[in-house]
């Protein structure tokens, strides 16, 4: 292992020259100079961002890992607007791994159970980026019905589609305003409004918001009143805010019985290996406790699988 991070750093050092020219021309440029994934990730960046996330470089060989595999977790970085380029997550999700073994062979002594606790140190990196992505689309999408409000008054003052979204730009906070900012620099560049409209749906992953961006598209194709348009987009947005918030109310007690579940076996486990060692000594040495263990960690997560699974209920 030691060896691999030194050859990467290596290389690193050699093409360092290189990568900040490129670096420096995809800030201005993304989609010229740069493959999918890293067009999307300059696009995504903010200076204060590239600031506030400069970590050491983490650059993996393009043999190690494929490059479609890296542009799908560049896009999924970007919708959950977290500044990190694909090669630095592989790497983190890497070592997050080999600490969770590590700590397990610490901990528990026990290699069988040590590879249970890598798998889970895989998995944090992952969720950590899906509850990043969770709480942006819905920090977005509680920005969006001002938005729409916004952008009506705007065009019904007898402002341009652009000026709205300026607008927007200008007097919203950030995530909206971000991405409506990075819409803007796309069409300032020559990329055509429904290119950017397209690309905005793509970066964000919100229904919401993909609603709105249909009913512009259509509105663009047979015409109409648009301020009409946005105005009831608006009051259907409203509408599934309300209804959402009343199925989560519904479905209170089926998220509280999920967490239960997931916490319940953890508690009686310390608690039982608090009280008698010797009991728990024999679950962690003898393979058929070793087993016993492996299996009711597989059963707990098919469980809380298919009570989120229940009370997850779009609309």
């Amino acid at each position: 292992m030691f060896t691999t991070l030194s050859a990467w750093q290596i290389t690193d050092l050699l093409t360092a020259n290189r990568r900040r020219i490129r670096e420096r021309l995809s800030d201005t440029f993304p989609t010229q100079v740069a493959g999918p994934g890293e067009a999307m990730a300059a696009l995504t960046r903010t200076g204060s961002e590239k600031r506030r996330f400069r970590l050491p470089s983490l650059r993996l060989p393009g043999s190690v890992l494929s490059r479609r595999y890296l542009d799908r977790l560049q896009a999924y970085l970007l919708k959950a607007g977290i500044p990190l380029k694909a090669e630095e997550m592989a790497v983190l999700t890497l070592v997050s791994g080999l600490l969770g073994f590590g700590l397990g062979i610490l901990l528990i002594h026990n290699k069988v159970l040590s590879l249970l606790t890598a798998i889970v140190g895989l998995l944090v990196p992952g969720l950590w980026v899906a509850q990043a992505k969770r709480k942006r689309i819905a920090r977005l999408e509680a920005q969006l019905l001002d938005a729409l409000v916004m952008m009506t008054n705007s065009l019904r003052a007898g402002h341009s589609f652009l000026q709205g979204i300026e607008l927007v730009s200008r007097e919203m906070d950030p995530p909206l305003a971000t991405e409506f900012t990075k819409l803007l620099r796309e069409n300032r560049m020559g990329m055509g409004i429904d290119e950017s409209l397209m690309n905005l749906v793509s970066r964000v992953d919100s229904p919401d918001l993909e609603l709105v961006v249909t009913g512009v598209m259509i509105q663009r194709q047979v015409g109409g009143n648009l301020a009409q348009v946005l105005e009831n987009t608006a009051s259907t947005i409203e509408k599934r805010i309300k209804t959402r918030a009343r199925i989560r109310v519904a479905t209170a007690q089926g998220r509280v019985s999920a967490w239960i579940v997931s916490l319940l076996p953890f508690g009686l486990g310390f608690m039982v290996f608090g009280m008698y060692p010797e009991f728990g000594r024999i679950m962690l040495e003898e393979p058929i406790g070793v087993a016993m263990l492996a299996i009711g960690a597989i059963l707990l997560a098919i469980g809380v699988l298919v009570i989120r699974k229940v009370v997850n209920i779009d609309v």
